[in-house]
């Protein structure tokens, strides 16, 4: 999922920050999820960007790429849209199949899962190739529930998502990059975390950049 070139295009040009066309917000998590693996399918950015969380997805994508700071600090700016959104899912939906064997149209959405995740997560089974596995979405007060793509895939990349954030603590774009990771990203692993409780390194991984924020709001207070 490469993007330098397009995140220096977005760099030099500007943001547009359209805002997408609001989602029926009393959609239940089943449907969203069914409807953000369809788009993802096809690559229909409009449906990609009200059916995903949008601020877990920039960070996952910066984290991703490797983005310097001042990269991840316009891609929470404007968000993944146009050529920027187009590139990753095309990336994501394809290096899926590549990886699991199985393209994401044929993933079978089940049941929400029982965990209690509190009031504004949930957890949607889905399964696919002989395997179940779970998408985790967030409530926004606006488009109702989306996937939240730090909770389903941050448990295989908490290590990358902390090391992360200790090279852009130091930075000129610390405090947007600690915003989004406090607002964003703690909340998504800790509710991966209530799936998985005994996932070792996951828990190891949230903790260390739970401490990180911890340490950065007291030093600076």
């Amino acid at each position: 999922m490469r993007l330098f070139i397009l995140i220096a295009v977005l760099l030099a040009v500007g943001c547009s920050n359209t805002e997408p066309e609001p989602a029926a917000a009393t959609a239940t998590p089943q449907a969203v999820v069914g409807e953000w693996l369809d788009a993802v399918a096809v690559v229909d950015d409009a449906v990609l960007g009200v059916t995903v969380e949008p601020i877990g997805l920039a960070v996952l994508a910066g984290v991703e790429n490797e983005l310097r700071s001042d990269g991840m600090a316009a891609l929470l700016d404007a968000g993944l849209q146009g050529e920027l959104s187009t590139e990753y899912w095309r990336s994501f939906r394809d290096d899926f199949r590549a990886i699991r064997g199985v393209p994401v149209d044929a993933l079978v959405v089940g049941e929400e899962r029982a965990e209690d995740l509190g009031p504004d997560y949930a957890a949607v089974i889905v399964s696919g190739a002989g395997a179940d596995g779970a998408v985790i979405l967030r409530r926004s007060a606006e488009l109702g529930w989306q996937v939240d793509m730090i909770g389903t895939l941050g448990p295989a990349l908490v290590q990358s998502l902390g090391d992360y954030l200790d090279s852009a603590l130091g930075g000129a774009q610390a405090d947007v990059i600690a915003d989004a990771y406090e607002s964003t990203v703690l909340p998504g692993l800790d509710a991966a975390i209530t799936l998985d409780p005994s996932n070792a390194d996951l828990v190891f991984g949230t903790e260390f950049i739970r401490q990180m924020l911890i340490d950065r709001a007291a030093s600076s207070g």
